[in-house]
């Protein structure tokens, strides 16, 4: 499968859609209508990119796992392990648990340029193997 660029066709019809199919279309509308070029890639990747160069995709990592996040500013890879001191460091794994709303929230901040301590503020660390983060906002819900 090749990359497929925003807006692409859904195949199911709304009434059919799950909870992570209306997060997922509603990332896709949301970057492509502040101009950052969201596409899916190959091996359930979703992609995006913004004029100023900034770069992210969300690797999906199973369903309990969530999606890990690959960005980069500028061409410079920027990872979250070393942030969390993990055994690993720059090698080391966070995932973004789900739902997938957690994942599009972080993207669409790095996207429109928001540092990426402040953007973690909204995040809870809560390890695991790998180990992720929880946005704040969803531990909240019941």
């Amino acid at each position: 499968m090749d990359e497929r660029y925003w807006p692409i066709p859904m195949l199911k019809p709304e009434a059919e859609w799950t909870d992570f199919d209306r997060d997922y279309v509603d990332f896709m509308r949301r970057a492509y209508a502040e101009g950052f070029r969201p596409r899916e890639a190959p091996c359930t990747t979703v992609e995006a990119e913004s004029p100023p160069g900034r770069f992210i995709a969300l690797v999906s990592r199973g369903r309990r796992n969530g999606w890990e996040p690959f960005m980069t500013d500028a061409g410079r890879a920027v990872r979250l392990g070393p942030l969390y001191d993990l055994r690993l460091g720059k090698s080391a794994c966070v995932c973004i648990r789900p739902p997938f709303r957690a994942g599009a929230n972080f993207a669409l901040e790095w996207l429109r340029g928001r540092d990426l301590t402040s953007i973690l503020e909204d995040y809870v660390f809560v390890g695991g193997s790998p180990s992720g983060i929880v946005l704040r906002s969803a531990l909240a819900e019941p």
